[in-house]
């Protein structure tokens, strides 16, 4: 997979509220990320938040706690178009991602054609193998120091479609001082290292999207959360009431 053919905007979603799926979708996010490692979001939640976003037309993408068989089954069943697999910090680990989302050859994940994404039993079994190897998409985060010295291996490992390099742990794991500008030079060669690769990479955006995209190589990136745009665009709107209203008395 090409970034080209990666779903370029995207937001996490961290309401266990579905209706925040649609909000996103109509807002013209090309794909969200559905938050199962950080945010309280159960897994009939998941289900449903998956399926609404295939009717409006955004690609559901899933952020798993880890590669359990119960982790990653159960979004893939429920017809995720990818998952996020968190704290891949070298290539065995980028192996496990791998092995427990892909089927064989690749990997290990059990086979079942009665969910959504066997089309509740009506897709053929071969179908449904090819596209959960070939379509599916996995995303390796890559969150450490180590993890961003080895992303070339980690973005080569067959199974692997993209790397996301996590700003937040990546920082907390560096227990570099805020200023220090270690870490960013750590990042620019990460960046360099995947477009010499042609690996598909993605970040996190807070007002630099243009630079990120067009300047740093990035192919795809999540522009915040649900949360974030909830408490921003009420933080906006109180204190444009508040500014309208200043020296009135009221």
């Amino acid at each position: 997979m090409t970034g080209d053919s990666f779903p370029r905007l995207g937001a996490w979603v961290k309401l266990p509220a579905p209706e925040s799926v649609e909000l996103l979708a109509l807002a013209g996010f090309d794909f969200v990320v559905i938050d199962a490692e950080h945010a309280a979001i159960d897994v009939r939640t998941m289900s449903t938040m998956i399926g609404l976003a295939r009717g409006c037309g955004v690609a559901p993408f899933v952020r798993v706690a880890g590669t359990a068989p119960r982790d990653v089954q159960v979004p893939l069943d429920a017809g995720a178009a990818g998952l996020f697999v968190p704290q891949v910090d070298d290539v065995t680990r980028a192996r496990d991602a791998v092995r427990a989302t892909r089927f064989p050859p690749l990997g290990g994940r059990g086979a079942s054609t009665s969910g959504r994404a066997g089309r509740w039993g009506l897709e053929a079994l071969g179908d449904y193998l090819r596209t959960g190897n070939d379509e599916v998409r996995l995303v390796v985060q890559t969150e450490s120091v180590a993890a961003l010295a080895a992303i070339a291996g980690i973005g080569r490992v067959a199974g692997v479609d993209a790397v996301f390099i996590g700003p937040t742990d990546l920082a907390v794991s560096s227990r570099l001082p805020d200023g220090d500008g270690t870490l960013a030079g750590l990042v620019a060669a990460a960046e360099r290292t995947c477009a010499d690769h042609h690996i598909t990479v993605g970040t996190t955006a807070s007002g630099n999207a243009s630079e990120l995209l067009d300047r740093r190589g990035y192919d795809f990136l999540v522009l915040g959360a649900d949360t974030a745009m909830l408490r921003q665009g009420g933080q906006d709107a109180v204190r444009a009431a508040r500014a309208s209203t200043a020296g009135t008395g009221r």
